[in-house]
């Protein structure tokens, strides 16, 4: 009887773990499945952002989860940003100037990590 149950709650985990890892396949590591795609909401275009900021960014483990934080950068106004996966970086352009706090914030709230020993650089204009 005994080992009837222990039998029976191993295949339930087997199943369990299976499904977990065909839900990952299907969706991406970090189960981004509904930020797949880029949403551009506003314009690219970069002259009309004066100040710009480079970050590293850790633990992005696929390319869906450089859209993710993408995405949330870029529905903020006056913002616009383009993160590399493979480069591990960021790069943030904005219309008024950012506190490196926000940055760090919106990175972090993802749950991601602004790497250590890499400051947020910016390149203001003159």
């Amino acid at each position: 009887m005994t080992t009837g149950i222990i039998i029976s709650a191993l295949v339930a985990l087997c199943f369990i773990a299976v499904r977990t890892y065909v839900k990952k396949l299907a969706h991406g590591c970090c189960g981004a499945g509904g930020d797949k795609e880029r949403k551009l909401t506003k314009t690219a275009d970069l002259s009309e952002f004066r100040y710009s900021y480079s970050v590293k960014i850790g633990g992005m483990t696929c390319k869906n989860c450089a859209v993710r934080i993408e995405n949330v950068f870029n529905r903020q106004e006056g913002i616009f940003a383009r993160v590399d996966f493979k480069s591990g970086s960021a790069e943030v352009s904005a219309k008024e100037p950012l506190s490196e706090f926000v940055i760090r914030q919106t990175v972090i709230g993802l749950g991601y990590s602004v790497e250590a020993g890499s400051d947020i650089t910016t390149d203001m204009p003159d």
